[in-house]
């Protein structure tokens, strides 16, 4: 049996797209649980996974390169154009602050930054989704 990485392309364009919006929605999700349950790194670390996936997800559905962690950037530059949201480009920087708090000790962590930065996720994730879906596959 193959061993694909998760950031390894799928065969199938509209299924790769829709796991990545639904991993990144249960991220997102789990990322709160953790919050709630005081697990500062593991709330930081699936909130930028949440928004990396979703990023992943309208890389897929555009073709647009992402297999590599650098290219979160290029990715979250695209979607600002696309979606024309001033919102995009700091709100990622969120998910990326989120990233870096996973390395950080847990008595420098601050649980309500990192609600903060959640939130900022969560609306991210809202503007990105339906740049995930293009003029074609909403027509299907």
């Amino acid at each position: 049996m193959e061993d694909l990485s998760a950031m390894e392309p799928f065969d199938e364009q509209l299924e790769a797209v829709e796991d990545y919006r639904q991993q990144a929605r249960d991220f997102m999700a789990r990322s709160w649980v953790y919050l709630q349950e005081d697990d500062l790194h593991q709330a930081s670390e699936k909130g930028w996974a949440a928004g990396a996936w979703m990023a992943k997800a309208v890389a897929e559905a555009h073709g647009w390169p992402y297999t590599q962690h650098g290219q979160f950037f290029q990715v979250i530059r695209r979607c600002q154009g696309l979606s024309q949201d001033v919102r995009v480009q700091p709100f990622s920087d969120a998910a990326n602050t989120l990233h870096t708090f996973f390395y950080t000790r847990k008595r420098l962590l601050d649980s309500e930054t990192i609600e903060e930065k959640l939130s900022n996720v969560t609306v991210l994730l809202d503007i990105l989704e339906p740049l995930a879906y293009t003029e074609s596959q909403a027509a299907d």
